[in-house]
């Protein structure tokens, strides 16, 4: 098994963080997915990738460090076991410097990551606010229409009414011509039969 502090970019603090999570060896890195990284505390999705393939790079490189030291003991294999042990001792001490700056990446991967999502969220309440705005202009713009046509038609029934108030009283007037003409008419009849009679009188006299 190859140890956490053998894995590039994996520190004091990571490794206690992966341990905890259960990924205590560089194996056991090298099987999990970006999804199940992602997890751990510190591991963001751009890290989560780049730590897998810095974990398959250990345990490739951990035969091959260790083969030097097998060639001569060839003989006695159980005297390559020490060459073996002692790699992992040096490379502690070689990683510990860029621990620390990988935890600062890490730090620095954590605030950019929140800035980004601060970033979309603000970008989505602007949009919904613009969205709002939209609406609102356009249910205006509708009510505005909505009363221009309700004048309109108010106006247009108005005019209607007055033309048939008018119409009524030129019919009314003009009845009452005809009605004043119809009495004329009587009238004159009555006058000419009186006209009549009396003629007719006259005659009998004679």
């Amino acid at each position: 098994m190859t140890a956490l502090t053998n894995v590039k970019g994996v520190g004091e603090a990571l490794g206690q963080a992966l341990t905890a999570n259960g990924f205590k060896t560089a194996e056991a890195i090298a099987k999990a997915s970006p999804a199940d990284l992602v997890k751990v505390s510190g591991i963001g999705a751009a890290r989560a990738p780049l730590l897998i393939a810095a974990a398959k790079e250990a345990i490739a490189a951990k035969p091959a460090a260790a083969k030097p030291a097998a060639k001569p003991a060839a003989r006695k294999p159980a005297a390559a076991k020490p060459a073996t042990r002692r790699t992992p001792a040096r490379k502690p001490a070689t990683r510990r410097p860029a621990a620390r700056k990988t935890v600062a990446a890490a730090a620095a991967e954590k605030r950019a990551e929140d800035a980004a999502r601060k970033a979309a969220e603000e970008k989505a309440a602007a949009e919904a606010a613009e969205a709002k705005a939209r609406k609102k202009a356009k249910a205006k713009a509708k009510a505005e229409k909505a009363a221009k046509k309700l004048q309109e038609m108010e106006a247009v029934f108005s005019k209607a009414k007055d033309k048939v108030k008018a119409k009524a009283k030129k019919d009314k007037k003009s009845k009452k011509d005809d009605k004043k003409k119809d009495q004329k008419k009587k009238d004159d009849k009555k006058k000419e039969k009186s006209k009549d009679k009396k003629k007719d009188k006259k005659k009998a006299k004679k």
